[in-house]
């Protein structure tokens, strides 16, 4: 006669409510899935209590225990495999810890379009201080997708440079005044942006800062790519 232990038992009751509730709703709706799931989750518990009281369970793998306290709970690989693609499912999207260039197309279009700035030039400068993270700020205290410093910010009228419209505005409207101030010469107006136009000025060209000299370099390489 086989036994199932109470723990078992339990598990199998709980694994069956979820199923009715669709709790793995995402996995049940695979065809044949949703009608076999409690049934191989159930011959697989029966396999498993047959043999568990032989078994050493720091041996067993971890694939197939989790452990919650002082007992081992054993944990059918068909229920392991919903929770899997059920986390996968509804776990944070991609653009939530580092978003797309396209999530900010619209903005970056409109901002290009009213400061006279080619769209893809924008959009590499940003690619290159935040990696297209609105969020960032850097050891210097830089902040969102164009990396402004608090002061600029506020003097471009920034309220909120968290905020991708008003950075993305903001960045555009210095990257502007920098090309207007350098004669239009997108090489001046990226290193002064990264160095401060003071330092362009002062060096009567890109200032012979390594980190300034490869930043004009990389985008304008992604610029022209």
């Amino acid at each position: 006669m086989i036994h199932i232990d109470a723990q078992n038992l339990r598990l199998l009751m709980e694994i069956n409510s979820l199923q009715s509730f669709g709790a793995v709703q995402s996995y049940g709706q695979q065809e044949g899935a949703s009608s076999s799931m409690f049934t191989s989750m159930l011959n697989e518990i029966l396999g498993q209590s047959s043999s568990y009281s032989n078994v050493n369970p720091e041996t067993l793998g971890s694939q197939n225990l989790q452990y919650g306290g002082l007992n081992q709970v054993f944990i059918p690989s068909t229920l392991s495999a919903a929770l899997t693609l059920a986390n996968q499912n509804t776990g944070p999207s991609q653009t939530q810890s580092q978003p797309l260039s396209k999530d900010y197309g619209q903005l970056i279009k409109q901002a290009a379009t009213k400061f006279d700035i080619p769209e893809r030039l924008l959009s590499s400068i940003i690619k290159h201080e935040s990696n297209f993270n609105s969020n960032a700020v850097s050891h210097a205290g830089a902040q969102g997708l164009m990396q402004l410093m608090p002061g600029t910010a506020k003097f471009l009228g920034v309220k909120n440079s968290f905020d991708p419209e008003q950075n993305i505005t903001g960045g555009a409207r210095y990257i502007r005044q920098m090309l207007n101030q350098f004669d239009g010469s997108i090489e001046m107006a990226l290193a002064a942006y990264n160095a401060g136009p003071g330092n362009v000025k002062k060096h009567g060209g890109i200032p012979p800062f390594k980190e300034t000299q490869n930043y004009v370099k990389k985008v304008l390489n992604t610029y022209n790519t």
